[in-house]
């Protein structure tokens, strides 16, 4: 499996999908390079994720910020041990803590090893994430994507990328996300550049970036 690890590496394959793509070549060129944004992995990184599950990145944040105080080692077995109030005082809400703990659970009981996931295909790693409860579609491309900087995996189902592309390629309607799934095929194997970029261009059409 190919990973972005350096900007370097990204730079290479925006160049490549900027030369094939003209909705690409102007994102890039409005806004240039979207940033080396790297995700934390481990039982970390996929708390991070469910936290930011469903919610504006301002709440996320917000949430994610009281969790670190709470908890600023994220051990799953402090998560364990942890009592609900101490979790809902975050501003989780009851599945979130219901998904964070299972979570845990899993690691400490040895159902679960996410320091393997770094070695295995983005399939084995898709399907492992998304069998475990509370965690989509979304959260373990995210996942791929950022933590394990894998440089073909597209969360199709984000609707920011999804208004983005909508944007970008000057559609009627956003596309959903199956259909904004089989659209990203023509990016392999650099789906993972064109999902960065894509998320630069929708924040800089917001004046977000």
């Amino acid at each position: 499996m190919q990973t972005y690890k350096t900007k370097a590496d990204l730079q290479v394959a925006l160049t490549t999908l900027a030369a094939e793509d003209d909705g690409m070549a102007y994102a890039l060129d409005k806004y240039g390079p979207p940033p080396m944004r790297v995700g934390v992995e481990g039982f970390a990184g996929l708390v991070r994720l469910l936290i930011g599950q469903q919610v504006s990145t301002s709440a996320g944040a917000a949430i994610q910020a009281r969790f670190d105080a709470a908890f600023p080692t994220a051990k799953p077995k402090d998560i364990v041990t942890a009592d609900d109030e101490s979790l809902a005082a975050c501003g989780l809400s009851r599945p979130k803590r219901r998904y964070i703990r299972n979570l845990a659970q899993m690691i400490c009981d040895g159902q679960l090893n996410l320091s393997a996931l770094r070695r295995a295909s983005n399939e084995h790693v898709f399907d492992t994430l998304t069998a475990i409860l509370g965690i989509g579609p979304w959260t373990a491309d995210c996942y791929l994507l950022f933590s394990l900087r894998r440089s073909d995996r597209f969360p199709a189902g984000d609707l920011a990328l999804q208004e983005g592309y909508r944007m970008l390629y000057r559609l009627n309607e956003r596309p959903s996300a199956a259909q904004l799934d089989a659209l990203a095929m023509r990016w392999q194997p650099h789906r993972a550049a064109a999902a960065r970029l894509l998320w630069r261009f929708y924040n800089g059409e917001l004046g977000k970036d």
